[in-house]
């Protein structure tokens, strides 16, 4: 977030969810997305830590989830479960540029279907009635494209992210995107710093770009907090 306000000049934000989830401080960082006021839609993990299913998770996701459950209070799981599954963002002053956000694809939003390739990506685009769509859930960044007929992957993006770190993308008209921004707190493309979008609707550029951070401090928080050693680890190797 400093290097969102302080170098971007960011003047809002977004979140496309998973706010609580494996790591320690989950009390702290819904204080500070609350306090933020910004449009945020709910995530696999909001969603479990409020009502529990077990559904596809592991033994050591479910129990950072249970974990976690216990940590908030009632106010702070009643805010996630009201959350929205997907939303529209109107950016101030910027005419008509707004853009939807959601946590997993907009096809079948409350299923958590992920997209990891060009395909999975197409049934999300027929039910995308904006430009560019901004989601999460793979903790993987990476850029799809609709033209209308096929929707592809933009290779380029990725190359660039994974070689500097940051990459840029300059919307096509008519053309329809699908941005996954990574993840800020556990990324799983082996780059263990955080990973997010800055989307300036004035020049209609999207950003993608990683900071670096005191992985280590967040680490020995996990241990800390009793949760499990691995989480702490994959941490560290960013996957």
């Amino acid at each position: 977030m400093e290097d969102a306000f302080d170098r971007e000049r960011c003047t809002e934000v977004v979140c496309v969810g998973d706010i609580v989830g494996y790591n320690a401080y989950p009390r702290e960082c819904l204080d500070y997305i609350r306090q933020l006021g910004c449009p945020v839609v709910k995530g696999n993990h909001d969603e479990e830590v409020v009502t529990p299913s077990n559904a596809n998770m592991n033994p050591l996701a479910r129990e950072a989830m249970e974990w976690t459950r216990n940590q908030l209070s009632e106010d702070q799981l009643d805010w996630l479960g009201r959350l929205q599954y997907q939303r529209i963002v109107r950016p101030a002053g910027s005419g008509n540029n707004s853009f939807t956000i959601v946590h997993s694809t907009l096809d079948q939003p409350k299923v958590w279907s992920y997209i990891v390739n060009a395909n999975d990506a197409a049934g999300s685009f027929t039910r995308q009635f904006s430009q560019l769509c901004f989601n999460g859930h793979t903790h993987v960044p990476k850029v799809y494209m609709w033209n209308g007929r096929a929707s592809a992957e933009d290779y380029d993006a990725q190359h660039n992210l994974i070689m500097q770190g940051y990459t840029e993308i300059q919307p096509v008209p008519g053309y329809k995107y699908c941005i996954n921004v990574g993840a800020v707190g556990q990324p799983r493309d082996n780059d263990p710093r955080a990973c997010y979008a800055v989307y300036d609707s004035d020049a209609q550029l999207v950003i993608i770009k990683r900071v670096a951070y005191d992985v280590a401090a967040a680490q020995n928080a996990i241990l800390q907090a009793g949760l499990p050693s691995y989480l702490a680890d994959r941490l560290g190797r960013g996957c």
